[in-house]
């Protein structure tokens, strides 16, 4: 049989893992990467992740190595569709690849819209909600109406510490 990419669903968060024991066993493998920004201790911290959760890829040789496969550590099982694991198309890995050639993908963060409602996550502001008015031209500031603040105060301060209220 040819040696194809298949998709292996790893157990969560160990996706680095049973990458790096993959790579001893298949042809080849592919984990591609993000930046995000969390919050850890009320600071806004970036940080990188697997593009697709609990997943990697893994080139490999379905009839020679799909037990061991299955068996590596982090592992859970190779996706399938029906009954047999499903192949993904090296067009799919090359486009991944292409986007990850200089390294974690970046995916924008979505813009405010005028009057949603948002919440400051840093700074003496914090946990306050208030109500999207406009970004400061040519920085990397916004105005919003702090809804706390009676009939409400205008302020502004870092978009990074700004985000749409859930």
């Amino acid at each position: 049989m040819a040696v194809e990419w298949y998709l292996v669903r790893t157990k969560a968060g160990e996706e680095r893992r049973a990458n790096d024991h993959l790579i001893r066993l298949a042809d080849d493998t592919f984990l591609p990467l993000m930046k995000v920004h969390v919050r850890r201790w009320s600071k806004l911290v970036e940080s990188i992740v697997p593009l697709f959760a609990c997943y990697v890829f893994a080139k490999f040789d379905l009839e020679r190595d799909y037990k061991h496969v299955c068996h590596t550590s982090g592992v859970r099982y190779v996706v399938r569709n029906g009954d047999q694991p499903a192949v993904v198309p090296e067009w799919i890995i090359l486009d991944l690849r292409a986007r990850c050639a200089e390294g974690p993908i970046e995916i924008p963060k979505r813009e405010l819209l005028v009057g949603e409602t948002v919440r400051v996550i840093g700074g003496p502001f914090q946990e306050f909600e208030g109500i999207f008015q406009r970004r400061v031209s040519g920085t990397e500031r916004v105005v919003i109406l702090l809804s706390a603040m009676g009939a409400g105060a205008r302020v502004v301060m870092p978009a990074n510490i700004v985000e749409k209220a859930t």
